[in-house]
């Protein structure tokens, strides 16, 4: 990918406002992968005192909308499954880890896994994708080559 065009990728990659509204941050990502982070505050915390459950999503959900978007196609969820491991404790710094798992032309599945920042499980997600024929920041900006094997 040119180096321009992920520049520009890059800035609608971090665009998506709810995750900013809640402090998730997209530290990284590459062609079929993402990663963010969360520092959850004492705002954060359920009924049971841990993280609540709609956060840990949403910092998923982050890592991979980023990670299916990344080649730059369109893409939009279809399918979310979330399987709690442990309780995240308010205040630990909390990473996603997005990892495409496979991809066609139409679909495309990822493992995501929440992890506490000395790498324990907190929770992991299988995501699937739906991969439009649209393109961020338009078509023609592309290569066909790219287009073709993204």
């Amino acid at each position: 990918m040119a180096a321009a065009l992920r520049d520009e990728l890059d800035a609608v990659l971090r665009a998506s406002a709810l995750p900013q509204r809640l402090g998730v941050v997209l530290e990284e990502w590459g062609p079929g992968w993402a990663r963010t982070a969360l520092a959850p505050g004492p705002d954060a915390g359920n009924l049971g005192g841990s993280v609540h459950g709609g956060l840990l999503f949403v910092l998923a959900d982050a890592a991979f909308e980023a990670a299916c978007n990344s080649y730059g196609r369109r893409c939009v969820a279809l399918d979310m499954t979330c399987h709690y491991v442990a309780p995240a404790r308010v205040g630990e710094r909390l990473v996603a880890n997005a990892t495409e798992v496979s991809r066609s032309r139409r679909t495309a599945s990822y493992r995501v896994d929440v992890c506490a920042e000395d790498g324990a499980l907190r929770a992991w997600y299988l995501a699937v994708a739906y991969r439009t024929q649209r393109w961020h920041l338009g078509e023609q900006r592309w290569p066909a080559t790219w287009r073709d094997a993204h």
